[in-house]
């Protein structure tokens, strides 16, 4: 397998499994026998005092809400990749679907360099739907360690991060020689994702940081 495949299979599970909508399993997935439940260490505790209220954006604010190639790192380009699928985590059922998702990909270098970086905003009806939808994808990732799709196998690993928002929660995804680092924060009615990957480095201090500059657009946006 050419290194653009392996990095474009693993960029297609990863855009899937980040714009995931409510949906029936795919027959084209092989989940792994799921092992017992354990506690993850992704994750971070409930905060002691809840997010403030954030308002319902429309998706032309949502999509303003997104990092913009300014905003990145130098050496960046956008990436007009379609990012469709309706993948999740070891196919686990979401308990709401998301009213409102956008996304935007960027790319940098080639070759064993390529490095490619999304961003996502996923609103659902409200925070506790937010909330459940969260809780739901972090309980499938307790016992989701490895499957199939589409011919690469997936594996999954919990991965520290930010303690940011609501809750957060980290997922490293190694498949065919290529890294994905999967980073997830609830935010009120809002699940705002980050992730970054490459065949020889997937970024880990630019995915903390694009978290944390997206989570700060975001809430400025959502607490006018």
């Amino acid at each position: 397998m050419s290194h653009r495949k392996h990095l474009g299979a693993l960029g297609v599970a990863v855009m899937s499994v980040t714009v995931a909508a409510c949906s029936a399993p795919s027959s084209t997935s092989t989940a792994a026998t799921p092992a017992a439940p354990h506690s993850s260490a992704a994750s971070s505790p409930a905060p002691s005092s809840p997010t403030p209220q954030a308002a319902l954006l429309t998706k032309a604010q949502l999509t303003s809400a997104l990092l913009s190639l300014s905003e990145m790192p130098a050496g960046w380009s956008t990436d007009s990749s379609p990012s469709t699928g309706d993948k999740t985590f070891c196919n686990y059922r979401q308990p709401h679907k998301a009213q409102v998702q956008v996304s935007r990909t960027f790319q940098k270098g080639g070759g064993l360099t390529a490095t490619v970086a999304t961003v996502g905003l996923r609103q659902y009806a409200s925070a506790s739907d937010a909330a459940e939808s969260f809780a739901a994808m972090e309980k499938a990732l307790q016992s989701c360690h490895k499957e199939t799709y589409q011919g690469s196998v997936l594996k999954y690993s919990p991965m520290s991060v930010d303690k940011l928002g609501d809750r957060s929660l980290g997922v490293r995804i190694d498949s065919d020689g290529a890294t994905l680092l999967q980073q997830f924060t609830l935010d009120g009615p809002t699940l705002v994702n980050v992730g970054t990957g490459g065949l020889a480095d997937a970024e880990a201090e630019t995915a903390t940081k694009l978290l944390r500059d997206q989570v700060d657009r975001y809430e400025a946006a959502a607490r006018r």
